[in-house]
């Protein structure tokens, strides 16, 4: 499953929540209101949290991530999801990919 979070609004990610994710990130930033966006992946061995954008620092004493998780880490820092302001094309290229996985 992968969960979408935007600011206090989510979804569940399939492709035809794209139009949702560029309009809600589109028309915060619009309006100058700070975004978070917080994807949480969990599927088979896989159990990760990625966020971008305006929001609070949060701390994991977890366990370290295994090589999965540590490709969609990866992917998603070089995709550079994270810079501001954020480029929701970005985010939806990256949930599509983990999806098609």
């Amino acid at each position: 499953m992968i969960k979408v979070i935007i600011n206090e609004q989510d979804r569940i990610w399939d492709s035809s929540q794209a139009g949702w994710l560029n309009g809600t990130i589109n028309d915060l930033q619009q309006n100058g209101i700070p975004v978070c966006v917080r994807v949480s992946i969990q599927y088979g061995d896989i159990d990760v949290g990625l966020s971008a954008g305006s929001c609070s620092s949060s701390s994991s004493a977890g366990r370290p991530p295994n090589s999965r998780e540590r490709e969609l880490i990866n992917s998603w820092s070089e995709l550079t999801v994270d810079e501001i302001p954020l480029n929701s094309g970005k985010i939806v290229s990256f949930l599509n990919r983990v999806k098609r996985q």
